[in-house]
């Protein structure tokens, strides 16, 4: 306390010192965001073929491409997890309490989003594939949604920002968000990317190219494929519990 400054209160004492948590906290993740999403990717990821691995069994013994999708799933959880959790998450860990940004980083994010990105496009053919399994419990797809939703929508929040800062290291941005001139900061791709759960089109965000146009048509594959395939199960259930 400075001379002259009358002394804070119990209660004016508290709130400046939660003001300053939050500042630092909000401090931190503007600096850190991008490692603090690809842990949070990691860990719905993780909780995805958590419990698709409770089901594989019944799963691998049948046949045809579902077989195979259970038999890739059970490799990565077996064999290619002991290679992937070290590699990624010790320098993630390092990265996240880093002061100073090391020159390696950049590469080594981009890779980590490359997996990422592998990864969902796996897990989306993969879903597609248990539309046809009648072995497993009814609501093993619908887990299996609820955690690759998220999981999509943040990679996509950051395929939008990635590739828009590639864009604009040419002078040239490939997309262009309705932010009334403001200059759209990382958590605007990913409000971008979620609010197209919640509306028709993705319309929050447009491409200004034709390869940018094709992206965000891609996205909104994603998007009404996963609808389409939680109302299909959800069909599916009633009609279990009517007959």
């Amino acid at each position: 306390m400075k001379k002259g400054e009358a002394p804070l209160d119990g209660s004016q004492g508290t709130k400046a010192a939660r003001a300053g948590v939050l500042s630092a906290a909000f401090a931190f993740l503007s600096r850190q965001w991008e490692v603090v999403f690809f842990l949070l990717a990691f860990i719905l990821l993780f909780l995805q073929v958590i419990f698709f691995y409770i089901d594989v069994g019944p799963l691998a013994s049948k046949d045809g491409a579902i077989a195979v999708f259970a038999s890739i799933d059970s490799f990565i959880i077996n064999r290619l997890s002991y290679l992937t959790t070290p590699a990624f998450l010790l320098p993630l860990t390092f990265l996240l309490f880093c002061p100073v940004q090391p020159g390696w980083a950049r590469r080594y994010l981009d890779i980590i989003g490359i997996y990422v990105v592998t990864r969902m496009a796996i897990q989306l053919v993969g879903l597609n594939v248990l539309v046809f399994d009648t072995v497993t419990s009814r609501f093993f797809l619908v887990t299996q949604l609820l955690f690759f939703l998220p999981y999509s929508l943040l990679v996509w929040g950051w395929i939008y920002w990635r590739l828009d800062q590639g864009g604009k290291a040419g002078d040239r941005g490939l997309f262009r968000l309705d932010l009334d001139g403001r200059r759209p900061r990382p958590v605007d791709y990913f409000v971008a990317s979620f609010s197209s759960v919640f509306s028709a089109s993705i319309s929050a965000i447009k491409g200004t190219s034709a390869r940018a146009r094709i992206l965000i048509l891609a996205h909104g594959f994603v998007i009404y494929d996963v609808m389409g395939l939680t109302l299909s199960r959800a069909i599916s259930l009633v009609q279990s519990q009517g007959s």
